[in-house]
């Protein structure tokens, strides 16, 4: 699909904003690059489920549609917050289960209670379908990250994966494909954001050559081939 002068909407936490390299993230190249229109609703820290004081991403998806927001491509990411680990080694947001059919929810009628990572994704997905039946959709699942345990990003990433198939929306597997690895000094360092001053990458959040290296070529790419 060629976006150039295409409404395009960008849902997600700080890796689609790109608080690691000035705010300048996916939607930004997306707009330099393709030429796309790009609005953002994507905010660091976000969760795909609900978890008190964070933003919830169930929220910037109602805010798009109450404002009628016009949408030709939509790139989202999730789960990066949701499979964070406390000390006892929970995640902030349960992963909950897959819905048997495709009656889940209506995005406005979710409540915090019922808010877990599956059923709001699937409520995510629902709504897009629903309110911009037209837009072609692309999720972007993250690089490997070494500040989050591999098991619980294998565990949410391919979850997510699953909810795509059964929704039937494109997936960038970043963490299976772009060969982005912050477990691996070298990659930490010359590849994210020096986030808290320690002369260190912080594993999550791209510099400008991680978006450029590992990042935009295959989600280009698969938008092209939307």
């Amino acid at each position: 699909m060629d976006i150039k002068g295409k409404n395009l909407l960008v849902f997600g936490d700080s890796i689609m904003y790109g608080s690691g390299n000035n705010g300048f993230g996916v939607g930004e190249y997306l707009a330099r690059d393709c030429g796309a229109e790009v609005k953002k609703y994507c905010v660091g820290g976000a969760r795909v489920g609900f978890y008190e004081g964070k933003n919830w991403m169930v929220e910037q998806v109602r805010r798009a549609v109450n404002e009628r927001a016009q949408a030709d491509v939509i790139v989202f990411n999730g789960f990066t917050n949701d499979c964070h680990t406390d000390e006892s080694g929970n995640c902030d947001v349960p992963l909950g289960e897959v819905s048997d059919g495709f009656e889940v929810a209506d995005i406005f009628a979710l409540g915090r209670g019922d808010a877990d990572f599956s059923r709001c994704f699937e409520s995510i997905l629902s709504a897009f379908k629903t309110y911009f039946a037209n837009a072609k959709l692309l999720f972007v699942r993250p690089h490997r990250m070494g500040k989050r345990g591999e098991a619980e990003q294998v565990k949410y990433g391919e979850r997510a994966k699953e909810l795509c198939r059964k929704w039937g929306i494109a997936v960038c597997d970043l963490y299976s494909d772009s060969g982005l690895d912050t477990f691996l000094a070298e990659h930490r360092d010359r590849y994210t954001n020096d986030s808290y001053g320690t002369g260190h990458g912080d594993c999550t959040h791209p510099n400008s050559s991680g978006y450029e290296k590992f990042y935009m070529p295959l989600i280009e790419k698969a938008i092209s081939e939307l």
